[in-house]
């Protein structure tokens, strides 16, 4: 992506904060830009494609940062919590402190379903890597099903949370179910 389209979904991200989204035209996001719209136009047809690629960007972030910091965390409960910060908490943070960050967490499935998709898959796709190994045989359920709900009740927890600590005790909770869940199936297998 060009140092263009990078300017607009800087300038978009802040509009789309700060007034959310449906209040926000593409004449606001040429002028906070500081471009004609032809030239905003040239990059983005509509805002919905704005959207997606702020949504796309954000995965390429995510999926950059588990490729770097997942392989150092040793264990499942350390692996599972750091796929969580990278995919959930921090992004959540990120507009958390905005007055339209609900709006947008809730809504970005509708504004941009594509990208949304493929971020939930990517997220699917890591949890399932990290769940297999310990998954193998389990009597009750595959890697494959504990990453879906996992990677499911994050929707929950992105639209029902108020703070940091909030989201961070739902997580914690996720994840001493999953780890608690393998070791049964650990216990069991002996």
């Amino acid at each position: 992506m060009d140092s263009k389209d990078q300017k607009i979904l800087d300038a978009s991200l802040a509009l789309f904060l700060r007034h959310g989204y449906r209040k926000v035209t593409m004449s606001d996001i040429a002028q906070a830009s500081e471009m004609s719209r032809p030239s905003l136009y040239a990059s983005f047809s509509n805002k919905e494609g704005i959207f997606s690629a702020l949504v796309a960007r954000q995965q390429r972030r995510n999926g950059l940062a588990t490729a770097e910091r997942l392989p150092a965390a040793s264990g499942l409960h350390a692996q599972l919590a750091c796929l969580f910060d990278i995919w959930l908490i921090g992004p959540v943070m990120s507009v958390l402190g905005s007055e339209n960050a609900t709006d947008l967490i809730v809504n970005c499935q509708a504004w941009a379903p594509d990208a949304t998709r493929a971020m939930h898959a990517e997220f699917e796709q890591a949890l399932k890597t990290v769940l297999a190994p310990n998954l193998t045989g389990n009597p009750y359920i595959t890697a494959d099903d504990m990453a879906f709900i996992l990677r499911t009740a994050t929707t929950s927890l992105k639209a029902s949370v108020e703070n940091e600590p909030h989201l961070r005790r739902m997580v914690s909770g996720l994840i001493a179910m999953a780890v608690a869940t393998v070791e049964k199936n650990g216990s069991e297998k002996k």
